[in-house]
């Protein structure tokens, strides 16, 4: 069960160079500054797109933010940049919180390979940069959190029988008695659509990225069993109506010709609870990347359909069916 239930891992180093205001203070050459050194240390370890947050429209930014490629934050910061590589597995956040957030990304539980990844550019930057860094706290950044190490490890899991059974709440507290957090899909103040929630680590300082990724990892691994117990309990109390609720959820999918983002997002979840009990045999990984190309920026982006309510519903239920029927109509 624990492909269905961890949909992908996440590790972020936040960065500020050394001698220079932070984001909220930076005046137009310290942004120009934190841009050339992100784009020299980059230049060859990866091909990658440079976007300027005050040169894209709004459909743009929405769609990074949808494909979890930059934060909310950024698309809103009047100075923000990215540089995303070009496969999509790592982006480079430049004057959200710090001057520097490199963030990579990988399916499933692999924290590991995330940070393999993310710790090959930070040397890189570490090479061309002086950083903020103290011989006691280690690298300073804008919020006290994340001074230390400067990383965030996340896990993105699938928690439908805790949030169902009102069980999230007492997770929260035992995560956080550990020095861990769970928050929405978007990370903080964002909620969890379709029962997604990110566990990950709530301090940086005195602990080292090793640790940091052991902890998150074992988290992660105590939660799946948390869920697979209490989802197999939910199915022995609640086997009909749950089938039902399921196998329903797969017509309408299967069958719809109009399909809002919120209906879709809910029928995928029984769908993936069925995935879970073994009554439908559906590769998780498409419907993990079903649900992100539908949402609404990307939809448009991805078939070329209009803009309107109406034809991005007409195209996302066209769509789902396609994928999942793997035909065309």
């Amino acid at each position: 069960m624990m492909e269905y239930t961890v949909v992908s891992s996440r590790v972020r180093l936040a960065r500020n160079l050394a001698d220079t205001r932070f984001p909220s203070r930076a005046s137009l050459s310290e942004v120009e500054k934190v841009e050339k050194t992100v784009v020299h240390a980059a230049k060859n370890l990866f091909d990658a797109s440079f976007y300027r947050m005050s040169e894209l429209g709004d459909s743009e930014k929405n769609y990074l933010v949808e494909r979890r490629l930059i934060s909310p934050a950024l698309a809103e910061s009047v100075y923000g940049s990215a540089l995303i590589k070009k496969d999509k597995s790592l982006s480079v956040m430049m004057m959200e919180e710090d001057h520097i957030r490199s963030q990579s990304f990988a399916s499933g539980l692999d924290l590991e390979t995330c940070f393999s990844a993310v710790k090959e550019f930070d040397l890189a930057l570490r090479s061309k940069a002086s950083l903020a860094f103290d011989k006691s706290l280690g690298f300073l950044t804008a919020c006290p959190t994340n001074v230390g190490t400067g990383m965030r490890a996340s896990v993105m899991m699938f928690l439908p029988a805790l949030t169902t059974l009102g069980k999230v709440g007492e997770l929260e507290e035992e995560l956080k008695n550990a020095n861990l957090t769970i928050r929405g899909a978007l990370g903080e103040g964002t909620k969890a659509d379709g029962c997604i929630y990110q566990i990950s680590n709530g301090i940086s300082l005195g602990i080292s990225e090793e640790t940091i990724i052991n902890r998150v990892s074992s988290a992660a691994e105590r939660v799946r069993l948390i869920e697979g117990d209490l989802l197999d309990a939910y199915y022995s109390r609640e086997k009909i109506a749950l089938e039902d609720a399921v196998f329903r959820a797969y017509a309408i999918l299967t069958s719809a010709r109009i399909l809002s983002q919120k209906e879709l997002e809910g029928l995928v979840v029984n769908v993936k609870i069925g995935t879970m009990l073994g009554l439908i045999s559906i590769d998780h990984v498409n419907l993990d990347e079903l649900t992100f190309m539908c949402k609404p920026f990307s939809l448009v982006r991805l078939t070329g359909c209009g803009n309107s309510s109406l034809e991005r519903d007409i195209t996302r239920a066209n769509t789902v069916r396609n994928i999942l029927k793997g035909k065309e109509d």
